[in-house]
């Protein structure tokens, strides 16, 4: 048997409250299946809810965007301080530059290797003291080198500062939205089971298939628990010539056949099995003019039966 499953996502929060407020839209007030009060509380929920939530993805998009611009410039610095430091090193290993002027960069002055500069803060620690390394190196005397020369590496420092900064205050706009949307999803959550249980009440005395047909109009959501086969989907009946009829429905994972069971309004006092198909087409006969008829599918599997379809229906169309 489906069970009823409330919306885990944000977007499935937005769904189920669409659903709702686009099904009391449809029906008159008297005919809504959830009270007046749950209306005007969906009516308010619902626009504050879809607001909070678009602008959280703005500012996520936000983020997103500085994150992307202040990695690239972050891939850029690290080669430009990366560079200045390996042609440091071979200056050393010529003779030009002495070893102990590793020291004027905060590096052992026997470091051979390249400073670690895989984090953020050990990039910026790094080409800083690069920047302020050569500035007291050159300001002593020594010859300056000559690529990358330190202005470049000083200026490809000062972008990623500022990139970083920007990324930083675009994270904190975001985690703002996202808390705002989280201040309202308690109430949003409360509000669905509301509607979703005023819903079930009044389909109550409907049969099992048909209240969760009704209640499905409402945004209600009903999975299969595991194992258990769905119920089929996109039930249509046409009409052919000769006022015949053919069901059709999507097929259903683990079927192996399906039991279509119809009903002649006006004749019938109840569903019959129409036939059992294997594949998902079924004829179900000729009608005549004027003939309504109602028809639900269940998927099987071996002895096992889904639960059944939202029942559809079709009509022949009288002589003109």
């Amino acid at each position: 048997m489906p069970f009823r499953q409330l919306p885990r996502t944000d977007a499935d929060r937005l769904q189920a409250l669409q659903a709702a407020s686009d099904k009391a839209a449809a029906v008159p007030a008297a005919q809504l299946a959830f009270s007046a009060a749950t209306k005007t509380l969906l009516d308010t929920t619902l626009p504050q809810f879809r607001t909070e939530v678009e602008q959280r993805g703005t500012a996520l998009a936000g983020q997103t965007q500085a994150t992307q611009a202040q990695d690239t410039q972050g891939a850029r610095l690290r080669m430009w301080a990366s560079h200045f430091f390996q042609n440091l090193n071979f200056a050393i290993e010529r003779g030009v530059i002495a070893a102990s002027a590793r020291a004027h960069y905060q590096l052992d002055v026997s470091q051979e290797s390249l400073p670690r500069m895989s984090t953020e803060a050990e990039l910026v620690l790094w080409a800083g003291r690069a920047v302020s390394g050569e500035a007291v190196r050159v300001a002593a005397g020594g010859l300056a080198i000559p690529f990358p020369p330190i202005a470049e590496v000083s200026a490809e420092l000062t972008l990623y500062q500022t990139l970083r900064s920007q990324q930083s205050t675009k994270k904190d706009a975001y985690d703002d939205e996202a808390e705002d949307v989280e201040v309202l999803r308690a109430p949003a959550d409360a509000l669905i089971l509301d509607i979703w249980d005023e819903v079930e009440f009044t389909f109550r005395h409907e049969t099992p298939s048909s209240l969760r047909a009704n209640a499905r109009e409402y945004g209600v959501i009903y999975v299969s628990r595991p194992g258990e086969l769905a119920a089929p989907t996109g039930v249509t009946v046409t009409i052919g010539t000769g006022n015949t009829l053919t069901a059709s429905w999507n097929a259903v994972t683990g079927a192996d056949s399906y039991r279509v069971l119809k009903q002649q309004v006006g004749t019938d006092p109840d569903f019959v099995v129409a036939g059992t198909a294997t594949s998902t087409t079924l004829p179900l006969g000729t009608f005549p003019p004027g003939a309504t008829v109602r028809v639900k599918v269940r998927a099987i599997s071996g002895v096992t039966e889904g639960a059944e379809s939202q029942v559809v229906e079709s009509t022949i169309p009288t002589a003109p």
